[in-house]
């Protein structure tokens, strides 16, 4: 048999046939073009390895064969241990095949200039194997190398068969949120083992596939997406995708490079960041390129860059233009007679300036001359950068220049089918066109996908601009009417493209339809900014061709813009929009849609803390639903209302507007998701004015609903909420009950991926550990709320996390650290203006003080205490007694102190709040023993003793046995004095050892302020 009817192109065009596949439908399966599969088949290019393993894979290769099946596809030789099919097929012509290898060997100049920076990614590469990643930032003008030095670094790494996955940003997509991130993620889901893609937790994957469709194909088993707050999906996407990258590397290092991310949309940049952050402990090399002339037009990557330059695994190189000798050492290498002229280098030098790819596109126009030149002065050379591509496209033969326009026009790289279909020509001459384009490097060809991009984007630039304006608008509209009739897995990035050639192949009314498509599916994808620039692109073109969408369609533009403006804190634009919204409606006599823009307006406004004028808004939104005698509607109108009155503290009037909800929804026997809300809201109001017991009725009916409508998300949110009123210092102290709560709402939130909810979940069980005395759980649970709530920049529990912590170190005498803390606190409040958990911050912060010996701002606690009392925050309002409490002490006001820990036991007896009533009759009995009232104050400590036992808080009862342990000594009794300072003691080394593994320490046998 000859060598050519044993090569593995002659092979695989047999199995092919054996398995009764076409060359088209072999390549859909295996993800790359027609043309790559002809090309196979020809002898004129080898599969990538990622592309042989799918080649295997879909050719059902057998076990046994598969490493010599890999080995012929990735190598020279010839392929005569592989099983054939006897089909006579005609073998390429020798010269065909010299041919082939000629333009293979074609394709790069000269590798020149970049020594030093390509070794320094050969050191980096080499010191992945310690398990830290690296990130490189290249800068550079355009032309400089930076991608020409990607791909030398992304062969190096080939070579040694590690995963690499890079992709290209495009000016033209530069609003298509994720597009980079989707091209790294689909070659990931493509090449990744299914072992491994299975590892990978249902929820997450579910979010891969909602960015990669195409992975479905592979997974036919995948869940559905958990319905979650955008912030929470867009945390958990960030994490599936480096979970992704991980099944992908299976420990090896993993190479991500990402070219021209001054194009990058603002939701990549934020995965980008993310990623950057999390290969510190990878074997992962990330690299990016981009232009430092677009820096100051583009301050979110300023920002993004900033960041990275400041971490510690981060590199930057600056690209430098070429020197003279760089200059010499590509024509020596290229030698090539053409460039023979003497003191060429100079000139060509000169006139580059030593920028790369100007250096060789004027080399390139030189050896398309007839001829060589004898000197270098006589070489006609062009002036700038953009004439020397025209001198290069001017030598394109005339009937290939079309298809150059139609590339252009087409944006960004394209694969064989496509621009065979635009272009209505013959196979053959369409491929014919295709490799002279690409053997004069104006075409590149991806050889691990099949798909073709330019060589440089200023080639495609140029072309682009010389391109009549009559005719480019006509090519546009031909790329958006094919690509409109042929279906693509990813429909985000289909029906963006579609409104950028529908906008510019002036076809007004298709341009609106796909930028709102585009906008909603950005919204999907939690990438607000880029829906933001969609919705206003369609808005912006309606203005000047209000004929390309009816008057209900513009209606339904400005209400989505509204209501992602209002979810971005845009609420000037998102009221505007709201307002148009509601005048249309209210002219055309749609009553009804008015009345639910008036409630989305009131929430955007409750958004903005302007809860005046989101009162008047849902007022007026109740009225409406009442005159529709729209019953249903009125109470939803009412939960919004009591939501805004306990954001605003009025918790007597967010009581008052639940009830009426719960009261309705009663009367029509409603279980949906209106009544969920009204019980959960009626729980909400309760819980804020320290009426437990009211609000765990209100929680568990709300419970009850929301298991029956399947609402895990409510589910999650009741039991939490019951736990937090099962907790000390804000409800009925029964610790037991709260822990077994909270790990049910953790286990489901933990299940159904509800990001939102961890993080208060984590901080309520953190307080029942601290009180428990179960410091080092507690710690855990805090250091994993934290970074999550603020990835999901979550302020309002950042503060309560931030509280959290400096209580966990108030409890353990580590006063200094919770200062720290405290202080962290309040300045997040004060920085947002959120004024919810402040008051209870300020008493803490006075407490830490009172224990350093620092001066305290008694008129910011007077303050905060006249805030809890005059919005019913009950248990703000407890907690700032003690604090009065403890000043009054410290102060040498006895009495002071007494009245304040009367109220506080007053207070707190009402409603059964033990621990609490346990702190004031600790305080009472200080008070006492302050002024030698030994028999009234150990009745007062052994009151609070017996509370603290009896709900087991265990810092509470140290205390008490120490107060006790004065007592005794006051009153002559050794041995009460020794048994006390014994138990002290005892509770001290239980909470040490329960700090066993966190790093904290305790400072509860140092004396302590009392």
């Amino acid at each position: 048999m000859n060598e050519q009817g044993n090569s593995f192109g002659y092979w695989l065009r047999r199995r092919r046939k054996a398995l009764d596949l076409t060359q088209d439908a072999l390549a859909q399966k295996v993800s790359c073009s027609q043309a790559a599969i002809k090309k196979i088949e020809a002898e004129e290019r080898r599969p990538s390895r990622g592309l042989a393993q799918r080649l295997a894979e879909h050719l059902a290769i057998p076990a046994q064969e598969r490493a010599a099946f890999l080995q012929a596809a990735r190598t020279l030789q010839t392929s005569d241990r592989l099983p054939l099919a006897d089909v006579p097929i005609a073998a390429m012509t020798a010269a065909a095949a010299s041919d082939a290898l000629e333009l293979a060997g074609d394709q790069k100049s000269p590798f020149v200039g970049r020594h030093n920076e390509y070794g320094q990614f050969l050191g980096l590469i080499a010191r992945l194997t310690t398990g830290c990643g690296h990130v490189v930032l290249i800068e550079g003008e355009a032309g400089i190398g930076k991608s020409r030095l990607m791909t030398e670094v992304t062969a190096y790494a080939q070579q040694r068969a590690l995963p690499v996955l890079a992709t290209n940003c495009y000016e033209i997509e530069h609003a298509i949120a994720y597009q980079p991130v989707i091209d790294l993620a689909t070659q990931a889901c493509r090449t990744a083992p299914e072992e491994r893609l299975r590892q990978i937790t249902p929820t997450l994957l579910a979010e891969i596939a909602a960015l990669v469709p195409a992975l479905t194909e592979r997974l036919l088993d995948l869940q559905p997406l958990s319905a979650d707050y955008p912030e929470a999906r867009q945390a958990r996407l960030f994490q599936a995708l480096v979970q992704l990258f991980d099944a992908l590397a299976q420990g090896r290092q993993l190479m991500v490079m990402i070219d021209d991310i001054q194009w990058a949309d603002d939701a990549s940049l934020q995965f980008l960041h993310f990623l950057a952050r999390q290969i510190v402990n990878r074997p992962v090399l990330f690299a990016c390129t981009y232009r430092d002339e677009e820096l100051d037009n583009n301050q979110r990557l300023a920002s993004l860059l900033e960041s990275l330059r400041r971490e510690p695994h981060t590199r930057h190189m600056a690209l430098a233009r070429l020197g003279p000798g760089d200059t010499e050492e590509l024509l020596a290498k290229l030698n090539d007679p053409k460039l023979s002229a003497p003191h060429l280098a100079a000139r060509l030098h000169d006139e580059s300036d030593g920028n790369p790819f100007f250096l060789w596109s004027l080399m390139h126009s030189l050896r398309e001359v007839n001829g060589a030149a004898s000197d270098a002065a006589s070489l006609p050379l062009p002036d700038t950068l953009r004439d020397s591509v025209r001198v290069r496209l001017a030598r394109v033969p005339h009937e290939d220049r079309p298809l150059l326009d139609l590339a252009a026009v087409l944006g960004r790289r394209f694969d064989f089918e496509t621009l065979l279909a635009l272009t209505h020509s013959p196979e053959e001459t369409f491929l014919h066109a295709m490799e002279s384009l690409v053997k004069r490097r104006l075409l590149r060809e991806d050889p691990e996908w099949g798909f073709y991009d330019f060589s440089h984007d200023k080639v495609r630039e140029v072309v682009y601009r010389d391109i009549g304006t009559a005719r480019r608008v006509l090519l546009h509209r031909a790329v958006a009417d094919m690509l409109e009739q042929h279906s693509s897995s990813n429909l985000h990035e289909r029906v963006a493209r579609l409104g950028e050639h529908y906008e510019r192949g002036h076809v007004w009314s298709k341009a609106v339809h796909y930028f709102g498509l585009a906008a909603d599916h950005s919204q999907k994808l939690f990438a607000m900014r880029e829906s933001l620039q969609w919705f206003d692109r369609a808005l912006a073109l309606l203005q000047v061709h209000s004929e390309a969408a009816t008057q209900a369609q513009q209606l339904a533009l400005y209400e989505q813009r509204g209501a992602a403006r209002a979810q971005v804190g845009q609420i000037d634009g998102a009221v505007a929009d709201f307002q148009r919204v509601i005048d249309a409606a209210r002219a055309l006599g749609e009553h009804a849609h008015a009345r639910d823009v008036l409630i989305q307006l009131g929430m955007a406004y409750r958004r903005a803390d302007a809860y005046q004028q989101a009162i008047v808004c849902l007022d007026e939104a109740l009225k409406a639903s009442r005159a529709m005698g729209d019953e249903r509607h009125a109470a939803d109108t009412l939960y919004h209302l009591g939501t805004v009155a306990w954001s605003n503290g009025r918790n007597d009037l967010a009581i008052a507007y639940h009830q009426r909800a719960v009261d309705i929804c009663e009367r029509l026997g409603l279980t949906d998701l209106v009544a969920v809300q009204a019980f959960h809201g009626r729980g909400e109001a309760y819980f804020a004015s320290a009426e437990p017991t009211a609000a765990i009725v209100s929680f568990s009916r709300s419970l009850e609903l929301a298991r029956g409508i399947d609402d895990r998300s409510y589910e999650s949110e009741n039991l939490m909420m019951i736990a937090w009123a099962c907790t000390g210092h804000t409800g009925l102290a029964d610790y037991p009950r709260a822990l077994s709560y909270f790990d049910a709402a953790l286990n489901i939130a933990r299940t159904a991926d509800l990001q939102w909810h961890l993080g208060p979940t984590l901080i309520g069980r953190a307080n029942v550990q601290v009180a428990l005395g179960k410091f080092g759980k507690a710690w855990v649970d805090l250091n994993e709320a934290l970074p999550r709530l603020e990835t999901l920049r979550l302020v309002r529990y950042q503060i309560m996390a931030n509280d959290a912590f400096g209580c966990l170190f108030l409890d353990l005498n580590l006063n200094e650290q919770a200062l720290q803390h405290f202080e962290r606190g309040l300045k997040l409040a004060h920085d947002t203006g959120i004024i919810y958990w402040l008051p209870k911050l300020r008493a803490n912060l006075v407490i830490a003080q009172l224990r350093l010996g620092i001066p305290i701002d008694r008129p910011a606690l007077q303050a905060a205490w006249q805030y809890s009392q005059d919005h019913c925050e009950v248990w703000s309002t407890l907690r700032c007694l003690e604090a009065f409490a403890e000043l009054a002490l410290v102060n040498g006001d006895t009495d002071g102190c007494v009245t304040y820990a009367d109220q506080l036991l007053a207070l707190a007896s009402r409603v059964e709040l033990r621990e609490l009533m346990g702190q004031a009759h600790r305080l009472r009995g200080l008070a006492r023993l302050t002024v030698n009232a030994y028999e009234s104050a150990r009745k007062e400590l052994t009151l609070a003793l017996t509370l603290a036992e009896q709900i087991g808080r265990i810092r509470l009862a140290w205390e008490c046995h120490r107060a006790l342990a004065r007592v005794a000594a006051a009153l002559g009794d050794g041995r009460g004095q020794n048994d006390r300072q014994a138990r002290a003691r005892a509770l001290a080394d239980q909470i040490a050892e329960n700090l066993g593994g966190s790093g904290l320490t305790s400072n509860l046998g140092a004396d302590q302020w009392v």
